[in-house]
């Protein structure tokens, strides 16, 4: 457990690769964000990122995307205010669980779904997520074993559900995954 509040965050680098792309984005950079400026510098970046695929991807739901929006906001407000001095952690905590929670569904602070967000892949999409698990399963640690390590869990699950006499289709309503994804998984 790191005892300093700002200190090396692979995690974080983690956050730079996904958002950016490793090819995009030096290897080497977790002890950056031991430093406070850098750190709400990036912040605001990986920010203003997922505000702009918010707007892009939240269209049929205006409400729920003004309510991320503004979520996205008082995150970018409280990673200004971020300083060795300042201690507004839990303030950013608070902020991202609210965020997390309006993209899940909820709303109006009573504990009810208010919003059904459908996430899904297109064929394309899931051929190329494909592959690159399998590109992923090459190379020793990191994200390759988390990412191999859902998909191997997701298998795991399916194989188990197939043997107790489910249908693709029933497994794939169990695991809101379409039948194509499942008949992969499954296979590989």
């Amino acid at each position: 457990m790191h005892q300093e509040r700002f200190h090396y965050c692979l995690p974080m680098e983690a956050v730079e690769w996904e958002l950016f792309g490793v090819s995009n984005r030096p290897s080497g950079m977790a002890a950056a964000f031991s430093d406070p400026t850098h750190l709400r510098r990036r912040c605001k970046v990986f920010l203003q990122k997922i505000k702009k695929r918010v707007n892009n991807v939240v269209t049929t739901d205006e409400s729920l995307r003004l309510l991320l929006v503004k979520d996205i906001d008082r995150l970018d407000e409280e990673f200004g205010r971020l300083s060795k001095k300042n201690n507004n952690d839990i303030d950013i905590f608070a902020s991202f669980f609210l965020l997390v929670a309006h993209l899940l569904g909820w709303a109006h602070v009573d504990g009810a779904f208010y919003h059904t967000p459908i996430y899904h892949q297109t064929e394309e999409q899931r051929q190329k997520d494909m592959q690159k698990v399998a590109q992923s399963k090459s190379r020793p640690g990191g994200l390759g074993e988390f990412y191999g390590g859902v998909y191997r869990r997701q298998r795991q699950i399916i194989k188990q559900l197939l043997s107790e006499g489910a249908s693709h289709y029933e497994v794939a309503l169990i695991m809101s995954l379409t039948v194509s994804n499942v008949k992969a998984l499954e296979n590989g």
